[in-house]
């Protein structure tokens, strides 16, 4: 477990003039975004001001972006079965086994929201996410 702050393009909405990020539709906003004097509609995440100096403060340092990474992943896992030497010597077969094994089969974690890694570098999110490995086979000896 260890804690991660959401930075950059997670936290800035418009960075580099990009798009909105999904997360952020459930922010607090105008009942009509054109009107001042509407009514404010409650949501998890900050009101958003683009290019607004008075009130760009939403995404400053606070403990609000810090989030506790907790996640468990299926790292390695390999399962196997060897056909018994009584059945194999009848086709004059020393050994016989069929495998599976993976590398980063699946994880569970709080960070899915994001759409990064738990195990993710950088503070940005933006990295290639981790390689993910299947294989089946089966090891044949006469």
């Amino acid at each position: 477990m260890y804690s991660y702050n959401v930075n950059w393009e997670h936290r800035w909405p418009f960075q580099n003039g990009g798009n909105l990020l999904t997360y952020f539709l459930d922010r607090w906003h105008r009942e009509n975004p054109f009107d001042l004097n509407s009514p404010w509609i409650p949501g998890k995440f900050p009101p958003l001001r683009f290019n607004d100096p008075q009130h760009n403060d939403y995404n400053k340092d606070s403990d609000w972006w810090l989030v506790n990474v907790k996640y468990i992943r299926l790292r390695t896992m390999e399962i196997g079965y060897s056909l018994p030497k009584k059945l194999l010597q009848k086709v004059n077969i020393e050994s016989f086994r069929l495998y599976f094994n993976t590398y980063n089969l699946f994880s569970i974690d709080n960070l899915k929201t994001f759409g990064i890694d738990p195990e993710i570098v950088w503070d940005n999110g933006l990295q290639y996410p981790q390689s993910k490995f299947v294989n089946i086979g089966f090891n044949l000896t006469f």
